[in-house]
Formats: C-alpha cells, sequence, structure tokens
C-alpha cells in the first residue's frame, strides 16, 4: 500500500469507541423522555390554570351581577347584605354550600378536573406534599383588612364561613411542587 492509500483508510473501531457510542445513545433518550414529561406537566399546569381563571372570572361576573342587582348563578353562591342579616328567619349561604354548587355534576363548572390527579379533588384547604392529591387543585384564602392601609390579612376559607357582601378572597393553585401560584382575587 501506498502512504497515500493508507491516509484514506480509516482505523477499526474499538470496544472504547462502541462503549461510547452507547452511551451517548441512552442519554440522548434519556434527554427526550425528561423533555416530553416536562412538556406533559407544563400543560398539565396550563390547563389547570386556565381552570383557575374561569372561577375567577366568574367571581368577577358575581361582583358584576351584585351591582347590577341581578341573581347570582348558581344561587347558593349569592352573598348576605347588611339587611339579610337582620332579618330574623334569613338563612345566610356558606361557603361550603357555594363550593358544592359551583363543582357539582350541575354546577356552573362540571366540566373542570384536577388536571395532575386523576379523579383529585377540585379544591384544598392546603397545598400539602403529605397529601398527593392537592396537587393541581385550587384553593381559596379569605381576605380581610389589615392593621395598615392597603393590607390583607390572609385566613382559610372554611367551609362554614357565611358568604356576605363585600366579602373578598383570593384564588389560588397547588402547582405538582406543592408551592401556591396566585391566579387572582375576588369581591363579592
Amino acid at each position: 500500500m501506498s502512504d497515500l492509500e493508507q491516509a484514506h483508510v480509516s482505523p477499526q473501531l474499538k470496544w472504547s469507541d462502541y462503549v461510547f457510542i452507547c452511551l451517548l445513545c441512552i442519554n440522548l433518550i434519556g434527554v427526550i423522555l425528561l423533555g416530553r414529561n416536562i412538556y406533559i406537566q407544563g400543560d398539565k399546569l396550563e390547563q389547570a390554570r386556565k381552570n383557575a381563571e374561569l372561577v375567577v372570572a366568574w367571581a368577577d361576573g358575581v361582583d358584576e351581577d351584585m351591582d347590577a342587582g341581578k341573581p347570582i348563578s348558581p344561587p347558593k353562591c349569592t352573598p348576605a347584605t347588611d339587611k339579610d342579616l337582620k332579618t330574623a328567619k334569613f338563612l345566610p349561604n356558606t361557603w361550603g354550600e357555594c363550593l358544592a354548587d359551583l363543582f357539582g355534576p350541575k354546577g356552573q363548572f362540571p366540566e373542570i378536573s384536577n388536571t395532575f390527579v386523576k379523579d383529585g379533588p377540585i379544591w384544598v384547604k392546603k397545598c400539602d406534599r403529605e397529601h398527593f392529591e392537592s396537587k393541581g387543585a385550587l384553593l381559596f384564602e379569605r381576605l380581610q383588612p389589615g392593621p395598615a392601609a392597603g393590607s390583607h390579612v390572609v385566613s382559610e376559607l372554611r367551609d362554614t364561613d357565611v358568604l356576605l357582601s363585600g366579602m373578598e378572597f383570593r384564588i389560588n393553585l397547588c402547582d405538582r411542587g406543592f408551592r401556591l401560584i396566585k391566579i387572582g382575587e375576588a369581591k363579592l
């Protein structure tokens, strides 16, 4: 063989070259699978955020309907006024009744579901790592005027809390890391 022919011949692959190529393929497959999983989780989070924004839009509509004197849908979400509370036989609506009518099968939002946990709750009382099903659920917090002007005191919004006209609350979302994503604030 001449020197020119020897320069064009590529050397044979060694076992270490084959190991490197296999590791490269495994890493490529791992990156593809990880990217796919991140995309799916991001899509679920975006759908959960859109669900929460629907609830914020409903709450804003309730405030507008109250100002216009229109009936509230569903009726169990109608807040009590000061005049109603002074009536002897008046039974005020509670937050638990409102949530049941909002997310029930015949409610305002029967299509909303927990996008992260199949058959998981739609709303929870707190985002908690110990309760896996709280991932992707809505969390409602009550906002009350604080001692300083413009600041709010945030507290749990319980099922037994009476709906009052002017009551403010915050709508949050529990993300996949069990952190709160603040979606919006509303007023009844």
